[in-house]
């Protein structure tokens, strides 16, 4: 007999084969260090990032949080007061004009305001960044610098925290005028807030998470370092109640403690144990940094901390009682209880809040 032809791969394959060995040699370098492997990593994968620059002279130097955050605040203010200089208003008030055909008059009046000219913008005003497109590379950047910090290293992952608190604290500026009735439909000036609110810092966190090891990242020790750090920052935005990602620590725990490992040849996939590694270390960051805010915000004297019954621990996805209903609690002595004895069981007890 003679001897078997190798198995054609296809393009896409041999695309992912190639990336996967070029992300094992960054990984593998060690003439980088690891932020540095970080961000050759994040330009190999395509990750949501943005330009660190400004963040990456915070961090290392004596710049303070609110000078910091001014500098990068300014040109998305402007841009907001103004409605992207002009281009916004013109924009918004042709997406209406299309949709007011749509309406009897007086429902168009009502939904989309009357008909108002505005000068179409030139190409110089049209190329002028957008303060949604600023908004994403803000929080991209911030997310990315995250991934940069170990985060094990509490002093600077509290001061990039302290630079987002920085920008909270900034007076939301002063909203276009006019504010037209298509304007205020967008969703960058609906809530009339800018910085109070961390506007787009949740979907740019949402399009981050794509990036998750298996998914948009691998399973190397930098893409898991990457992945680990970025959680650990988003529980202390959490904890400090800066911003609530109370659903990202629901997500991070249920992954380790409730779901089974997923396989897939649709994403980058590795074994059950590195990938119950990674999940258990990420759901024990979580609750060392933020499961005590998140205990007393959810459950408290909830039954005075007392569950009628065990839910089994072979219990998984579905079959667990609050998966069954969408409207089912996040959080409840149950829940957190199987969480505590499956941590136990794992050999993970340390850190567990009770």
């Amino acid at each position: 007999m003679g001897t078997a032809e190798p198995k054609a791969i296809n393009p896409m394959q041999r695309r992912r084969l190639k990336e996967t060995e070029a992300a094992e040699r960054i990984d593998q370098d060690d003439k980088l260090e690891e932020p540095f492997k970080i961000d050759a990593m994040a330009k190999l994968r395509h990750w949501f990032s943005g330009n660190t620059s400004i963040l990456d002279a915070y961090i290392t130097g004596d710049v303070d949080a609110s000078t910091t955050a001014a500098k990068l605040a300014e040109p998305i203010e402007e841009a907001y007061s103004t409605a992207d200089h002009g281009a916004a208003l013109y924009n918004e008030e042709m997406t209406a004009r299309n949709q007011r055909t749509h309406w009897s008059p007086e429902e168009a009046l009502e939904n989309w305001g009357p008909e108002q000219d505005f000068p179409k913008p030139s190409l110089q005003i049209a190329s002028l960044p957008s303060t949604e497109g600023q908004l994403w590379d803000l929080w991209y950047a911030v997310l990315h610098a995250a991934k940069r910090i170990p985060w094990t290293d509490s002093a600077q992952q509290n001061k990039l925290l302290d630079l987002v608190k920085a920008f909270k604290a900034r007076p939301d500026p002063p909203p276009p005028s006019p504010m037209t009735t298509p304007l205020k439909r967008n969703w960058i000036w609906e809530s009339g807030t800018l910085w109070s609110n961390l506007s787009m810092l949740g979907p740019s966190a949402r399009e981050s998470w794509n990036d998750a090891c298996g998914y948009g990242s691998g399973w190397t020790n930098t893409e898991q370092h990457a992945w680990t750090n970025v959680n650990a920052f988003v529980a202390r935005l959490t904890a400090s109640e800066t911003s609530d990602f109370d659903n990202y620590a629901v997500g991070a725990l249920s992954g380790a403690l409730e779901d089974e490992i997923q396989h897939s040849s649709l994403h980058h996939d590795a074994s059950n144990l590195i990938q119950l590694s990674l999940l258990l270390t990420v759901a024990s960051v979580w609750i060392q940094i933020a499961g005590k805010h998140l205990y007393e915000r959810h459950i408290g004297d909830e039954e005075s901390g007392q569950v009628d019954f065990e839910i089994d621990l072979a219990a998984r996805g579905k079959t667990l009682p609050w998966n069954q209903s969408v409207d089912g609690p996040s959080f409840s002595n149950a829940r957190w209880d199987f969480w505590h004895r499956r941590f136990c069981s794992r050999g993970a007890k340390r850190g567990v809040v009770r």
